[in-house]
């Protein structure tokens, strides 16, 4: 079996496809010109030069390939948001639609959704409402894969992580070990005991995609990934394998004031999250989390130690 991986480079995109080639499976990479591949994967992946927003450059990368693994998306730009992951992943499934690809996976996000943290709970089947250009790009990326599903035999799954982390970014783009850092330096307090933890370890995100991917009951379905743990739990966790007192905890009206205060100002507004995002339609199928976030945390936190990001 031959499988391309788009956005191999990505913080998603090199464990997946390292548990690929671990796997014996055959892995071509898609990839511009100018980009660096990982040194370890040096004669054992091919690579394709091209670029989602120039179709014909995606002819030659899809041919003898059974799976797509569409990662490769655009986070920054928004000059390029809806040509690369809107009208690239147009390109992409057409592309693949008429080579004969089996399985086409597609990695979302929970942000197409569109919820703002109020308590409830979110599923696949509550309407997505997205708020910015990006998530407006990625659901339509959505619905343009979806739209190739079951054509000529082809197989379109989505996978919508919630907010991951692991090991393997950049510490100028790791949002999540700016937190680390807060909380091991006693530089964060949590706001209440009722908030819902939205982070899903990289090695869980990488196990739903290929479990999506190689089931034949997937096709055609959106599938959210996510551990519904509460906030409290993970960041008590964290502090425990960081060696320190857990955060201390404001009663709910002074957290709830001062949560709205700083959700005005960016700072960690993801944490103030009340909803549950439910996986209850991937687990129905049999797939269950591989690590959970007590073993994420400890492979995450080890990593950065290796990497000296922390002491």
């Amino acid at each position: 079996m031959k499988v391309l991986v788009t956005g191999a480079g990505g913080f998603i995109g090199r464990p997946l496809v390292d548990s690929l080639l671990k796997d014996g499976i055959q892995v071509r990479v898609l990839a511009q010109a100018s980009h660096t591949l990982p040194a370890a994967w040096k004669n054992l992946v091919e690579v394709a030069i091209g670029d989602l927003t120039v179709a014909a450059t995606l002819v030659p990368a899809v041919a003898d390939c059974e799976v797509v693994y569409h990662l490769a998306g655009e986070v920054r730009n928004h000059a390029k948001m809806w040509a690369v992951n809107k009208e690239g992943s147009e390109h992409l499934v057409e592309a693949s639609h008429k080579a004969g690809v089996r399985r086409f996976v597609y990695l979302s996000s929970v942000g197409v959704l569109g919820s703002k943290g109020g308590e409830g709970r979110v599923d696949e089947m509550t309407p997505p409402q997205p708020r910015n250009l990006y998530e407006e790009s990625k659901l339509a990326g959505e619905a343009a894969a979806l739209c190739r599903h079951a054509e000529r035999g082809l197989q379109v799954k989505v996978v919508r992580p919630s907010i991951v982390y692991g090991e393997g970014r950049q510490p100028r783009d790791d949002s999540f070990l700016r937190w680390i850092r807060a909380i091991r330096n006693g530089q964060f307090i949590m706001l209440g005991r009722d908030y819902m933890s939205s982070y899903v370890y990289i090695g869980d995100v990488v196990a739903a995609c290929r479990f999506v991917e190689q089931s034949d009951r997937t096709g055609g379905q959106c599938f959210i990934v996510n551990e519904p743990v509460s906030l409290t739990c993970f960041v008590d966790e964290a502090a425990r394998l960081l060696g320190i007192k857990a955060p201390p905890v404001l009663p709910r009206a002074v957290g709830s004031l001062a949560a709205g205060l700083l959700r005005l100002t960016g700072r960690f507004s993801s944490l103030y999250n009340r909803t549950l995002y439910s996986m209850d339609r991937l687990s129905q199928l049999g797939f269950n989390l591989h690590y959970q976030y007590p073993e994420g945390l400890h492979r995450t936190l080890d990593w950065y130690r290796s990497m000296k990001y922390l002491p």
